[in-house]
């Protein structure tokens, strides 16, 4: 795969992350989440309070800094 390909992710219709033709699994609905976020940040960085609301809402988990670092390593 080409490392300079850029990622592309499609957001209307079916959800779909691809990156030089490539379509990538993103399996899980908080993985999703959180690549659709990242998404709508247009590259820039988003503060992980605003991620942790956005993938977990009212209910975060005990450690949600921990958990969200977790969920940003396997969306690597």
């Amino acid at each position: 795969m080409n490392g300079d390909a850029r990622l592309r992710v499609t957001l209307l219709g079916a959800f779909q992350v691809s990156r030089g033709g490539a379509v990538r699994p993103v399996p899980g609905a908080r993985l999703r989440g959180l690549a659709v976020r990242l998404a709508l940040a247009g590259g820039r960085a988003v503060e992980p309070g605003v991620l942790i609301d956005a993938i977990w809402a009212e209910d975060p988990p005990k450690g949600p800094a921990h958990a969200l670092q977790a969920l940003a390593s396997r969306l690597r």
